[in-house]
């Protein structure tokens, strides 16, 4: 029994390895076969695609062909996307070549649809019979043109002899008017010897004449020099008496009330006085006004007289140097019965924002009792007049033509300057009437820009000589709020 079931065993697995092997032969012949058939799909997938793309061109060939012929309405959007489409066929570029070229004959007017082989006989049809039309209209107008040159030449020819019977009439007037002509020239030669002697006495008489002109205009070169010299020096002296310095005062100080507070002066209506106009004040013995200090500022409240006006005192004077009687005062921008004239110019910016204050300077100006009479702009604009009455030309800053500035702008400016020259008035930088406008009184400060600040203007130092002992207490030596520092007056 043992040994018959190993036998069974063994003959279970031989069974076993035969189908197996069986199997693998089986799996091996169907992957195969599925591996063939797969490759032969694809070949034939391959094969439809090319024969599809063939039967598209051939159809896209007979559209085209359609369309050349005039079948079929195609635009020329499509004829050109036809034409794209078969631009690998040799033949077919052949017979779009072909067909562009007889396509020429209709012109660029022609539209798309209009662009076929059957519309082009009638056209050429159409184009011979324009030509034997115009060929007609030609000969017309030759036969016409003939016609007309006979006609012109008959009359040239009328002409011709015209001219020629004309000829042998001028030629008769010539032969006459030739002999007329030499009795004249011996009348001529006559009247020319007589001219002659009368030229030779004329030219005598004219040297005389030049002679004399010529003393007195030596004459009156003398006097235009002496006159020249003599206008020069009174320019100098009108410049001088116009400069800057202000070598003359106004007025003086009348009387002090007691608080010193309040003064009188001795201007009033009678010197064309207003309240408002401000002076500074300065010491009575002073002899020269510009190297003089400035130790107090008036205001005038109140015109009491024909020469006489009472004045608040803006700006208090120090202590040791009080106000009294007989004290000189003066402004830059007021004079004795009439107005002071000023003109700006050019670019101003007081504060350095980089804006123009023209306005505000004019404002300030206006303020302190003077007119502003011309504002000249950096624009070119102008407003007034530059004349011989304008006391001050203020200027502004002139721009760097080596820094990019204008150089229209300050060439302008040099011929103002050199007009203003002419005319006798003062040139002033800006800087300069800005000393006369500033006040140490921020309660009293004519704002000079659209950023000033009070403290912009710090005092300037004492310069003035000590004619008062200075052996004071310290007390009384001290600055107090409202008191008059350096040359600067007050603006009303």
């Amino acid at each position: 029994m043992p040994a018959r079931d190993d036998s069974v065993i063994r003959g279970s697995l031989i069974a076993s390895l035969i189908f197996l092997v069986l199997s693998l032969a089986l799996n091996f012949f169907l992957w195969r076969w599925g591996d063939t058939q797969t490759a032969d799909a694809a070949r034939a997938n391959e094969r439809a695609a090319t024969i599809q793309q063939e039967i598209q061109n051939l159809q896209s060939q007979a559209t085209l062909m359609k369309a050349m012929l005039g079948v079929g309405n195609v635009s020329e959007a499509q004829f050109e996307q036809l034409a794209a489409t078969v631009a690998n066929d040799p033949d077919m570029e052949l017979v779009l070549q072909n067909f562009e070229r007889d396509m020429s004959y209709l012109g660029a007017e022609a539209d798309a649809a209009s662009r076929n082989y059957p519309a082009l006989p009638e056209f050429l049809v159409n184009a011979i019979r324009s030509r034997n039309e115009q060929y007609g209209q030609a000969r017309q107008e030759a036969t016409q043109i003939r016609s007309q040159a006979d006609s012109d030449v008959e009359v040239a020819r009328n002409a011709m002899k015209v001219a020629e019977d004309a000829r042998d009439t001028a030629d008769e007037k010539l032969r006459r008017e030739q002999d007329l002509f030499a009795q004249d020239r011996e009348k001529m030669k006559v009247t020319t010897e007589e001219t002659k002697d009368s030229l030779n006495r004329t030219v005598q008489e004219f040297t005389a004449f030049r002679r004399k002109s010529a003393s007195e205009l030596l004459e009156m070169q003398d006097k235009e020099k002496k006159l020249a010299s003599t206008i020069e020096t009174q320019r100098q002296e009108l410049n001088r008496l116009r400069s800057d310095n202000f070598e003359t005062t106004q007025g003086y100080v009348r009387y002090v009330l007691p608080d010193n507070k309040v003064v009188t002066i001795n201007l009033g209506s009678g010197d064309s006085l207003r309240p408002g106009v401000t002076f500074g004040v300065i010491d009575g013995d002073e002899t020269r006004l510009q190297d003089a200090r400035v130790k107090a500022t008036i205001q005038v409240t109140r015109i009491l007289g024909a020469h006489r006006a009472e004045a608040r005192v803006v700006a208090e004077p120090e202590i040791r140097y009080p106000i009294i009687p007989g004290d000189k005062i003066y402004s830059p921008f007021w004079a004795p019965g009439r107005s002071v004239k000023i003109a700006l110019a050019g670019t101003i910016d007081i504060d350095g924002d980089n804006q123009s204050d023209m306005d505000h300077m004019a404002s300030m100006i206006r303020a302190a009792g003077a007119e502003v009479s011309a504002i000249i702009r950096p624009d070119g604009t102008e407003e007034g007049t530059l004349d011989s009455s304008v006391r001050f030309l203020v200027v502004g800053e002139t721009p760097d033509v080596e820094e990019g500035g204008a150089a229209a702008e300050v060439a302008a400016m040099g011929r103002l300057k050199a007009k203003a020259v002419r005319l006798g008035v003062t040139v002033l930088p800006v800087w300069k009437l800005q000393a006369f406008l500033k006040t140490i009184d921020e309660s009293l400060t004519t704002p000079l820009g659209t950023a000033v600040r009070g403290d912009d203007f710090p005092p300037l130092p004492s310069q003035a000589p000590r004619s008062l002992p200075n052996n004071l207490p310290e007390i009384y030596k001290r600055q107090v709020e409202g008191m008059q520092q350096g040359n600067e007056i007050l603006p009303p």
